[in-house]
């Protein structure tokens, strides 16, 4: 049996579990006791800030990242050089043994496991109600972040099959004589989920500062928008993605050439790295940088580069210095020419630099506006849909005309603005699967061709070997039992 260490992170409180039967189990004992992580405001605020800690590792939010960029069919990762990262998930090769798939697992019920941790030791916290209301609500929050990351990785989207089988719901700490939860439908994951969010939505602080990288209301409300997508539940959709991009306005086009490791104004939701504390290499702007100061293995393809308009902002994000990709020496933020290397185009959006203090942007406001337009579209109101997208392109575009595109031709260019905007930050192929498109990557632009229709098994990673062998979860159909 197992013994993994869940950690309510500072340098000094570690809870670990027991030895148990499945990750999904979070019995702590010894070390530092729960109980004694809440017994002071101050050590309170430490525990629910080391929950944040938990979405930083490598293992989790940034392979998840890359992960969804690299199999969608905008990217690739080169087929040689590669330090064998990612070419398991770009050839959709995963197993119950092999691929990135136990490390999502595993960190996804770390994070749940601690809150909920959280969530029983709060109400004896010495705090005022309205303190622990609204740390309640951060934990309530974060648990169905990691809930919605398992159930869109390990079980067909909700707008394909919401009656198949979804992951297991943990909503309170387990025992080692607790029953490891069955699996449930996507459907209840989604209810779960939801349930947690509006919670989290009534009793967060209205008042939180968007500093630290804590979720605050404005946060919350862009996961519920999500949420509200994921479910095709549109009206609510589109309020609450004009809800979490309140107070957040998009910054000017030439932001978005200093390589989003820097929050900015419409940064709804930052996770932070210090140059004190980073995984490193190991980090998105790593393996999407082109200069090979990281890893430097992913690139685009060419069809995707050729969606951009010409006079569009965001097309820079191809261009490179290219005396600093033959000497290594030069600005990295010089845009010179679209260079091709190793099997595809480098990329020039996420700034590597030596500091390695690179900032994620977890939501931003231009993913609240193509939420809100892709909502409005899908309820047959063009014109607010028209509006909600034409803030994007204008943003990108110099001289922006506003879309007179109805019905389905609207609904295609908003999914092609969420590519172009969106590219490298994780969306891709749950947006291919979510709306039931087939993927279709063909050679030689891919090294790896393939051709997935929607509800492919392969679209969904299997549940980890090691799990099921302690746990007896049902494996996803497809996939050896």
């Amino acid at each position: 049996m197992k013994r993994i260490l869940y950690t309510l992170l500072t340098a000094s409180l570690v809870v670990p579990v027991a030895c148990k039967k499945s990750f999904l189990d979070t019995k702590p004992f010894t070390s530092i006791d729960a109980a004694s992580a809440f017994t002071t405001p101050e050590r309170v605020d430490a525990a629910m800030t080391g929950l944040y800690d938990l979405i930083t590792t490598s293992s989790f939010n940034t392979h998840i990242v890359l992960t969804q960029e690299v199999k969608g069919g905008d990217m690739l990762v080169v087929s040689t050089g590669n330090y064998s990262r990612f070419v398991t998930e770009y050839q959709f090769l995963q197993s119950p043994t092999a691929g990135y798939g136990e490390g999502f697992w595993r960190e996804a019920y770390k994070l749940i496991a601690n809150t909920n941790v959280a969530i029983t030791q709060l109400p004896a916290a010495p705090l005022t109600d309205a303190v622990k209301n609204d740390y309640l609500a951060e934990a309530r929050a974060l648990r169905a972040w990691a809930h919605l990351h398992l159930v869109r990785l390990f079980a067909q989207p909700y707008a394909v099959a919401p009656a198949s089988q979804g992951i297991p719901v943990v909503s309170k700490v387990l025992g080692p004589s607790d029953k490891v939860p069955a699996r449930g439908t996507v459907q209840q994951d989604y209810d779960f989920i939801l349930a947690d969010l509006l919670f989290a939505k009534a009793n967060i602080s209205p008042t939180r500062a968007n500093t630290g990288g804590r979720l605050t209301l404005n946060g919350v409300n862009a996961l519920l928008a999500r949420v509200y997508q994921d479910m095709g539940t549109w009206d609510k959709a589109a309020e609450h993605a004009k809800l979490a991009r309140t107070n957040y306005p998009l910054p000017p086009a030439s932001t978005l050439l200093n390589g989003f490791v820097d929050k900015t104004s419409e940064w709804i939701w930052t996770l932070v790295y210090r140059s004190d504390d980073n995984t490193g290499y190991l980090q998105i702007a790593s393996f999407e940088e082109p200069y090979d100061i990281g890893y430097s293995t992913f690139r685009a393809t060419k069809s995707f580069i050729d969606i951009f308009a010409d006079n569009d902002v965001r097309k820079k994000l191809f261009f490179v210095n290219k005396n600093k990709v033959l000497t290594g020496s030069g600005d990295a933020l010089q845009r010179d020419e679209i260079v091709f290397s190793r099997d595809g185009y480098l990329m020039n959006k996420f700034y590597f630099r030596s500091s390695w203090d690179l900032n994620v942007p977890m939501i931003r406001s231009a993913e609240m506006f193509l939420i809100e337009a892709e909502a409005e579209a899908e309820q047959g109101h063009d014109g607010l849909a028209q509006d909600a997208l034409f803030n994007v392109q204008a943003r990108a575009i110099p001289g922006a005309v506003k879309s007179v595109n109805t019905g389905a031709a609207l609904k295609t260019e908003i999914r092609n603005e969420r590519r172009k905007e969106l590219f490298g930050e994780g969306f891709r192929l749950y947006d291919i699967t979510r709306k039931k498109e087939t993927l279709v990557r063909t050679s030689p632009e891919h090294w790896s061709a393939i051709t997935l229709a929607p509800g492919d098994y392969r679209n969904i990673l299997p549940i980890p070997k090691n799990e099921i062998d302690v746990s007896g979860l049902k494996q996803n159909d497809g996939y050896p039992q």
